[in-house]
């Protein structure tokens, strides 16, 4: 937590005063969305799992600045500040089931900011395009992950016998909201536009609970523009 905020004034600082390198292109400023996919890796020993650990994959997108230090024409450093959303659904009943119109599932949404640090490398291919490799770390930071348990009868959602979840990461809480990630990706760049794919690895256990362990990888697919 201490770390994030230190970083993350770092980076806003860096973004608000990038005009003054970005005439020579030694900084470059720009956007960058996509989609994003999490697949959080569960190993659970406990006797008596509760509470319980969701663990499902979720699909999402992010959004948000990005900001590059070009060191020469073909190193630089990357970093950015990005807003992630997921959500997805566990069906609790059979396939079968749900075809009655009578099912019983999970919904989960989690919220997240991503805070890179990548080091790139840029391949001239032809003029102004490029090929791109890049790795390093990713400071991930959830802000909110919410399971809630939904009945549905006829089709349409029993709110009677539905009940909403709470944030995981409330105080107090058996989850770590930090996670220290380190990753690789490949990309292109015509001109100012942008295409990537990156994945990563989750180093830290994201739960406190004995006997437990609860890492993240992250699949992300991004397009984007620098200035």
């Amino acid at each position: 937590m201490r770390l994030i905020k230190f970083l993350v004034p770092v980076v806003l600082t860096a973004l608000l005063g990038f005009n003054a390198y970005a005439q020579d292109k030694k900084v470059e400023f720009g956007i960058m969305a996509g989609y994003g996919y999490t697949m959080p890796k569960l190993k659970d020993s406990r006797s008596i799992k509760n509470p319980a650990i969701n663990s499902s994959n979720l699909n999402g997108f992010h959004a948000g600045p990005v900001l590059k230090f070009n060191f020469s024409e073909q190193v630089g450093l990357q970093t950015g500040l990005l807003y992630n959303y997921f959500s997805g659904v566990d069906l609790l009943s059979s396939s079968a089931l749900k075809k009655t119109g009578v099912w019983n599932q999970n919904r989960i949404k989690l919220t997240a900011f991503d805070l890179p640090l990548k080091i790139m490398y840029s391949m001239p291919l032809a003029d102004e395009f490029y090929l791109q490799i890049f790795a390093g770390p990713n400071f991930n930071y959830s802000i909110n992950k919410v399971t809630d348990y939904e009945a549905y009868s006829d089709n349409k959602l029993n709110v009677n016998l539905s009940k909403k979840g709470t944030n995981i990461y409330q105080a107090p809480s058996d989850f770590n909201s930090l996670d220290f990630q380190m990753g690789a990706g490949i990309g292109v760049q015509f001109m100012g536009l942008f295409l990537r794919g990156g994945y990563d690895w989750g180093i830290l256990n994201r739960t406190t609970l004995d006997n437990a362990k609860l890492r993240s990888n992250d699949l992300k697919v991004s397009v984007g523009y620098t200035f």
